[in-house]
């Protein structure tokens, strides 16, 4: 499980909760009001920008985040190498047993194209619709939760104006003018803490998730397309030790056409 995110929110939280309740009027900053307008606005924006189904998919979506392990690279490489070795030594078919050792999709998928006797056009083609399809919920995650982190200040600005109008009506109170200024400006402060904390931080992670499936998937593709063109396993393998020795999490690169 990555404890990162958990540990991140709890530590967030902590400080800026903490510098609260050293000070005066902590109890003004949980204002019953502030938080169904930020948090019931916000989710009213996300309620209009995506369907009902694609609202349904997040809870699963961040069931995932907190379960995410990075790919083993190494692993993976080796394994990729030894698949390579199987086919020159006994030939494509004989990696239709390896499929049950497999868990990956995507591998399976290329091993079956491999066993079939696909071309490397055909397979490049297949590996990059279903690389496509791998992370589509993930990036849903994204865009998610970065409208939330847009939603949620915008909101918190909404209720400090009505805070604010509500309070001019009342400017023949000259006592009551501080704590209903202090009262307006809690849902700035709920939208700024929830976006910058929660909603923007989550977005990031995801695409960090993202970069690591790819880059799994890339070499994927790379040790796949090499069995097809019948490529030695040292070539295929000095390819994927380009992958295990750079970054964890590179910048994704589009694969190349495959003539």
């Amino acid at each position: 499980m990555d404890k990162s995110a958990p540990i991140g929110l709890l530590a967030g939280f902590g400080l800026v909760f903490g510098a609260v309740f050293m000070g005066d009027g902590a109890s003004t900053f949980f204002d019953p009001k502030s938080l169904m307008i930020v948090v019931g606005g916000t989710f009213a924006g996300l309620l209009v920008t995506f369907t009902l189904d694609e609202v349904k998919m997040v809870p699963g979506g961040l069931k995932a985040l907190l379960g995410f392990q990075v790919p083993d690279y190494r692993a993976l490489a080796d394994q990729l190498v030894d698949f390579a070795r199987t086919a020159r030594r006994d030939g494509p078919l004989a990696l239709d047993a390896k499929r049950d050792e497999v868990e990956d999709e995507v591998l399976r998928e290329g091993l079956a194209m491999a066993v079939d006797g696909a071309s490397p056009a055909q397979a490049n083609d297949v590996l990059k619709a279903r690389m496509a399809e791998a992370v589509a919920p993930t990036r849903l995650m994204i865009t998610f939760f970065n409208k939330a982190g847009t939603y949620a200040p915008a909101f918190g600005m909404v209720g400090t104006l009505i805070g604010l109008i509500q309070m001019l009506q009342n400017l023949t109170s000259p006592d009551a003018i501080g704590p209903a200024m202090a009262v307006a400006m809690i849902t700035t402060f709920w939208g700024a803490l929830l976006a910058n904390l929660v909603f923007l931080p989550i977005a990031g992670k995801v695409q960090n998730q993202i970069a690591a499936i790819l880059k799994a998937q890339q070499m994927i593709s790379v040790g796949i397309l090499g069995i097809l063109r019948e490529d030695a396993p040292t070539a295929i393998a000095q390819r994927l030790e380009a992958f295990v020795g750079g970054e964890t999490n590179p910048e994704p690169t589009p694969l190349r056409k495959v003539a």
